[in-house]
């Protein structure tokens, strides 16, 4: 079968691990099994059909780090394309749509918008008419990427902003709960107030792996005095995922033993049951399970995946019929299929068990962004806009557990950003300092890194504007943050190990205090 096949100029100061990230989608959004190639010239890619689609790769960005970027739908050919213009096609395509899209629903854009998108178009226009010479085609394709960047985080911010508004003027203070996952051995004493302050719900990971650490011997001590704690300063509790089949979520002594998967089944249940009957009548929301829609050391087969997601929901639910019951999608934008010919798109995976009728009240999306391989890749806002807007047409609830790796230090030296913290206002996205853009048309960097510690940039893709994206959709009911303390230098948390409170968590206390209850 044919291979989309791209030109990359100065390839080789590229982190040679971007080409891993590599995929082709079809109209669904969803992931091919792809081989691909890179002979130091040329990237080639391709799957088992000749039909045209997208490239997904994560791409490095001067501003916003290295961003997992598509281009628009390509047809195999027999020249190759150029793959930074490419991008920037697609960058700039999706920008367009999006802000055709917003302003038929009446959205007002800033002034400043205006400069930067046409720029990004001139600089694509510049990098399509420069074939001649590759370096100075791909420094254009890059500059026009990075504005079209600035653009769409510019485009969300403003969206979220006057939506935000909006719904606070027809609903008032709005009943999307904002979560934080409580860490099972960490003392709760000296965050208390905060967490109080901050947050109207709280995630108790009472899950199989951390209760059982030896068969038979169930330990709830820890997940007993948190439970006390929220239930005494009247937080919502959601407890689970009860079994988390991620990798290293199930009780070690299952491997130990060799356990198969009739009696994981029997085992996973039994535990689900008692978990809800011990908690029930002091809960108010379970979260299933997560972990069964991604590959996993178990290989079990499509039917035996579904068989033991349908039986926990339907467990949980015997257990307790009053209170919402959810399952965990890892991966939403379907990355793991990139590799698994014979994996279960999470779309059909969760369509399968709502169409089963089970009592399912809703969907976790697990967006751990930029933790590859184990996690999604990181995404510019306006994909986590449209992701929202997929999983929202399967008519549930969603809450989204969110633990992104961008600097959780908002820009301070601009007025947006200045706004956005303050607790007296909601931003409508027209202020703002008027940069001068030939200061962002730089060359990119000589070399990248796909996974660059984000402190190191200026970027405006914040924790706290991800936040306020995603509580101005309807569809989202809930937010949880699922780092509470950092635990390495690589991982985001609201305090750093020392016990310092970050600035995202005084952003956070802010939009509780402004838009929830």
């Amino acid at each position: 079968m044919g291979d989309l096949r791209f030109t990359v100029p100065a390839a080789l100061d590229f982190d040679p691990r971007i080409w891993e990230t590599a995929y082709i989608t079809g109209i669904e959004g969803i992931p091919w099994h792809c081989h691909s190639q890179f002979d130091g010239e040329q990237f080639s890619i391709g799957r088992e059909i000749d039909e045209s689609g997208k490239l997904n790769i994560v791409w490095p960005t001067r501003q916003f780090g290295n961003i997992c970027l598509a281009t628009t739908s390509l047809r195999i050919a027999e020249a190759p394309y150029a793959l930074a213009v490419e991008v920037a096609r697609g960058t700039i395509c999706r920008l367009r749509n999006q802000t055709s899209e917003w302003q038929r629903v009446g959205l007002r854009l800033p002034d400043k918008f205006y400069p930067l998108a046409e720029d990004a178009l001139s600089q694509l226009l510049r990098a399509l008419t420069t074939g001649g010479d590759p370096v100075q085609q791909l420094k254009h394709a890059q500059q026009a990427i990075d504005l079209a960047l600035e653009a769409s985080v510019l485009l969300c911010n403003t969206f979220a902003a006057q939506s935000l508004e909006a719904r606070r003027q027809s609903e008032g203070r709005l009943a999307t709960l904002l979560g934080v996952e409580l860490p099972s051995t960490l003392s709760l004493s000296p965050y208390q107030d905060a967490l109080q302050k901050t947050f109207n719900l709280v995630n108790i990971r009472a899950d199989y792996g951390s209760v059982e650490s030896a068969s038979g011997k169930p330990d709830y001590e820890a997940f007993d005095r948190q439970l006390d704690w929220a239930q005494r300063v009247n937080k919502k509790i959601c407890i689970g995922p009860l079994i988390d089949f991620r990798s290293g979520g199930l009780p070690q002594w299952m491997f130990l033993l060799d356990e198969g998967f009739e009696s994981i089944l029997q085992g996973a249940c039994e535990f689900a049951r008692a978990t809800v009957e011990r908690y029930r009548g002091r809960v108010h929301i379970w979260n299933a399970a997560a972990g069964l829609n991604i590959p996993s050391e178990m290989n079990w087969s499509d039917e035996e995946v579904l068989r033991m997601a349908v039986s926990l929901i339907e467990t949980v639910r015997r257990a307790d019929d009053r209170c919402p019951v959810l399952l965990t999608i890892d991966q939403p934008w379907s990355e793991y299929l990139r590799d698994d010919a014979n994996g279960i798109s999470p779309l059909h995976f969760a369509d399968a068990l709502i169409r089963a009728d089970l009592g399912l009240s809703g969907l976790a999306l697990d967006f751990n962004m930029d933790t590859w391989p184990d996690g999604s890749f990181p995404r510019d806002p306006i994909e986590v806009n449209r992701l929202i807007d997929r999983w929202s047409m399967l008519g549930l609830p969603l809450m989204v557990s969110l633990n992104s790796p961008t600097d959780s230090q908002p820009d301070a030296d601009t007025e947006d950003d200045a706004a956005s913290r303050s607790d007296q206002s909601v931003d409508d996205g027209t202020s703002g300092d008027d940069r001068d853009t030939v200061d962002r048309q730089t060359s990119p960097p000589e070399r990248v890194s796909a996974w660059r510690t984000t402190s190191e940039r200026a970027g405006k893709i914040t924790p706290d504007s991800l936040v306020r994206l995603l509580l101005a959709k309807p569809s989202v009911h809930a937010i949880i943050w699922n780092k509470m303390v950092v635990e390495d230098n690589s991982t985001r948390g609201l305090w750093d190990q020392a016990g310092k409170a970050k600035p995202l968590l005084t952003s956070m206390a802010s939009l509780r205090k402004v838009l929830l209850h």
